[in-house]
């Protein structure tokens, strides 16, 4: 049974935290072999988990992508009010309501479809610089709840670290803040910001992240709404009551 989203408010942005991610290694219990081939299994495997782990915490922050480069989805001419279309998801069994006049379009984040299916974005007309996404992701065996990838802080540390490029080979430095991270029921919720301080770039960003069971396999959902920083405080409300539209199918392990 799909269970709804409800947001909690979230801490003032004033208190900015670093994306640095918590340091396991004093409380690993893990005992070194001395046996180089088992090290060298264990480390490989430890490795994979690593890259798996970075894959989909990257797919969790993708919501800066460029919606404006995706086809848009054409829609019966309607009046701009208040009231909601929503969109339900028959592959992966999620939905969500959004303004009747808002925008849609759909697009790929990744060429593999064993990663990232698809992303579908909705936006206001002619602003595709502040929209809400979803984009849902394939997931292991590994990652059979929320749990698996730490507290909500470590996993909002662990997006915020994907997305920050203090030396980057090519392009301008990144950075990413998190301002937020919380357990809100079956989803964490966090609330971060992007900065490309070279290109006068500053965006505010807000996830709902959980995992689901589509009728084949787990998927992990995020939701996220992008918005230029200094319209973040504008577009809260409305942001906030998109989220509690927000319907994901059940986890195989609750």
């Amino acid at each position: 049974m799909a269970q709804a989203m409800s947001l909690l408010s979230t801490a003032p942005h004033a208190s900015k935290i670093a994306h640095r991610r918590p340091d396991r290694s004093a409380t690993s219990t893990h005992r070194k072999s001395s046996n180089p081939r088992v090290s060298r299994t264990r480390a490989e495997a430890s490795a994979d988990a690593s890259l798996e782990r970075r894959e989909l915490l990257a797919g969790a922050a993708t919501s800066l992508v460029s919606i404006a480069a995706f086809p848009r989805v054409a829609r019966a001419d309607e009046p701009a009010t208040t009231l909601t279309q929503v969109y339900n998801d028959e592959e992966d069994k999620y939905s969500l309501a959004v303004p009747s006049d808002w925008e849609r379009a759909l697009g790929d984040t990744s060429p593999n479809p064993q990663s990232t299916r698809k992303v579908i974005a909705f936006y206001p007309q002619g602003q595709p610089d502040i929209n809400v996404n979803v984009v849902a992701t394939a997931l292991g065996a590994d990652y059979p709840k929320m749990g698996s990838f730490g507290s909500p802080d470590e996993f909002a540390y662990g997006v915020a670290a994907g997305m920050t490029r203090p030396k980057p080979r090519q392009g301008p430095k990144q950075f990413s803040y998190v301002v937020d991270a919380k357990n809100a029921g079956d989803k964490y919720v966090i609330e971060y910001t992007v900065e490309r301080p070279e290109e006068n770039f500053y965006q505010h960003l807000l996830s709902a992240v959980g995992i689901g069971y589509n009728g084949r396999v787990n998927r992990l959902f995020t939701l996220t709404a992008v918005c230029p920083e200094d319209r973040y405080a504008e577009m809260e409300p409305m942001f906030r009551k998109i989220f509690a539209t927000f319907e994901t199918p059940s986890t195989l392990y609750p």
